[in-house]
């Protein structure tokens, strides 16, 4: 069965703008030529759209809901712009929320005022907790959150970008490697520290015991994590942070008790913002495909509304990049 997706490969173009094209939407800002070009391959492909889809569209708001855990992280704001990127190809709107540990879907976005949630879970939330959120009448797609027993996920190479950070402090020399991790309930926090684990094995690094710290993604957690780890008896010259808010924290720590960063201590983090940028010192970071997952996840989610089948991938367009600051510098 030919999917829209495949029409909208075929013709080179995004699902939303095949969807326009041959919905007839107006305002859509579709050139003829181009509408005559998807109308075209979709005839030739023999697509047949869901009529049902297309009968209930009237009666739908055309609005997603992005519900992250805390509106103010700056850490969401690349991951909004890519879903508004993509809501406003749909003559649309991004509503914006937040989700803590007792609530659920229906309650924070209400009944018909949107079309369908992209859904950041809380690090202290655990699986079968969001089984239970994930039970709304509208379409949800996860983010960075995989479960084993359902499809609709946009996740990050969190392995991969904490291989990255770790190959960076060894490449300066570093041997003695410590992690300070998210909580263990997530997914995204346990494979970055399978990706921490991994790349100290594949160079035969030890890693010490004490020296892989659960912490959280927050200042506070790193804060927290940063002082427990430095009262280890040996002591690790680099540290990979899970999260750039908790690197924050955990510069905090380190010059509270007076340690000079990258002079006593490298510390590199995963993700990025504007702050880590004008800390001081800076930040050293690997940034993640924040935007591309937001336009990937909404382009899932109006697929999803007209009928596709939700699925399970990894942004891979663009990969996790090391952005060296002053936080990190090689063994002296």
């Amino acid at each position: 069965m030919v999917r829209l997706q495949d029409v909208a490969d075929a013709a080179g173009v995004s699902r939303s703008l095949a969807s326009r094209a041959l919905n007839g939407v107006a305002h859509a800002r579709v050139s003829e030529t181009t509408r005559a070009h998807i109308v075209e391959v979709a005839e030739r492909l023999a697509y047949i759209p869901d009529q049902r889809a297309r009968a209930l569209r009237t009666a739908r708001s055309g609005a997603l809901a992005l519900v992250v855990p805390d509106v103010s992280n700056a850490v969401f704001a690349e991951l909004l712009t890519g879903v508004a990127s993509v809501v406003r190809e749909h003559q649309a709107a991004v509503l914006l929320s937040q989700i803590g540990d007792g609530q659920d879907l229906t309650a924070i976005v209400g009944r018909g005022r949107v079309d369908g949630v992209l859904l950041q879970r809380p690090e202290t939330m655990d699986d079968e907790h969001l089984y239970a959120v994930l039970r709304a009448e509208i379409p949800v797609v996860t983010f960075n959150s995989c479960l084993s027993e359902r499809l609709g996920s946009v996740i990050l190479a969190d392995t991969e970008g904490a291989a990255a950070a770790t190959e960076h402090l060894i490449d300066l020399g570093h041997r003695r490697i410590a992690f300070l991790g998210g909580r263990d309930l997530h997914d995204a926090s346990r494979r970055r520290r399978e990706g921490f684990l991994g790349c100290m094995s594949r160079h035969r690094l030890p890693v010490q015991p004490g020296h892989v710290v659960e912490g959280g993604w927050e200042a506070a957690d790193g804060q927290q994590a940063m002082t427990r780890l430095l009262q280890h008896p040996d002591r690790p010259t680099g540290v990979v942070v899970a999260s750039v808010n908790a690197g924050l924290g955990a510069l905090a720590a380190a010059a509270d008790l007076g340690l000079s960063v990258p002079s006593d201590l490298s510390v590199v983090a995963i993700q990025d913002t504007w702050f880590a940028a004008v800390a001081r010192p800076s930040l050293t970071v690997v940034q993640m495909p924040m935007r591309e997952a937001g336009r990937a996840a909404a382009e899932m989610l109006y697929g999803a509304i007209v009928g596709d089948a939700l699925e399970n991938i990894v942004v891979t367009s663009r990969p996790p990049t090391l952005v060296q600051r002053a936080s990190t510098d090689g063994i002296t």
